[in-house]
Order: C-alpha cells, then sequence, then structure tokens
C-alpha cells in the first residue's frame, strides 16, 4: 500500500517506521526537518520537508497514486485542510486524521473526516482503569 503521513511527531514518525517495517511504501511530511532526520537510516521511506498541505509536496508524495493518507500533525487547522485537499483535489480513498482539541471533533464529524481521537481515547481508558479498581 502506497501510505502518505502528514506530520513526523511522536505519533507519525511511530506510524511511518511502523507500517514501513510492514512492507507498505510510506512517504511522510513535515515542514521540520529535523524531525525528519530523526527518522533514522532504518527508514526506508521517503521524507519530505515543506508545507503539509502545499499540493506540490502533496503531488511529490505520491497523494495522486496513494492508497490511505494520514494526517497526524499536531495542528488540527493543518489535519482539517489536509484531509479536505486530499479527498477533494486527489480523490485519495482513505483519509484518517488526528484530532488534537476534543472541542474541534464536531467540525470534523460535520466534514465527514474519518478521526482518531487520541486525548478522548486515553480518557475513556483511564475512566475504565478507575472502574475496575
Amino acid at each position: 500500500m502506497h501510505i502518505v503521513i502528514i506530520g513526523c511527531g511522536r505519533l507519525g514518525s511511530n506510524l511511518a517506521k511502523g507500517l514501513s517495517d510492514e512492507g507498505n511504501d510510506i512517504c511522510i511530511i513535515d515542514r521540520n526537518g529535523d524531525k525528519l532526520n530523526a527518522l533514522g537510516s532504518g527508514f526506508n521511506g521517503q521524507r519530505i520537508k515543506g508545507i503539509e498541505f502545499d499540493s506540490d509536496k502533496l503531488i511529490e508524495a505520491g497523494v495522486k497514486q496513494a492508497d490511505v493518507l494520514l494526517a497526524v500533525t499536531s495542528d488540527d487547522n493543518i489535519n482539517i485542510t489536509v484531509s479536505l485537499i486530499a479527498e477533494k483535489i486527489f480523490h485519495v480513498p482513505n483519509i484518517i486524521a488526528k484530532v488534537n482539541d476534543p472541542q474541534k471533533n464536531d467540525i470534523y464529524n460535520q466534514l465527514g473526516i474519518h478521526t482518531i481521537n487520541p486525548i478522548q481515547y486515553e480518557i475513556e481508558m483511564l475512566k475504565n482503569q478507575i472502574r475496575k479498581n
């Protein structure tokens, strides 16, 4: 599978390494070159330094052939923008965005963007642990 990952923070870098190790074709975009370099020599995917929602960078990343786009930056506005560009312009079949601010979850839902919400997930896990004790 060709997977484009937007954002090379903790989540993005671990996704890139893990999905690459599973044999997927990975390209990761981030504006911070140091984060891309931190992936190390063991990462055999493509790294692109640039503005995450720049259509030229997305095309360079192979978004036109992407099976999946994961927007996992720490900025909800970037995640929303990239998700909409990937869907409306490049017709990427599978798009998942990370929600950083739970108050913006409704915006993602209204736009029809599939999401993961790590904060909400952690809250539910902690509440479940409290109930068990």
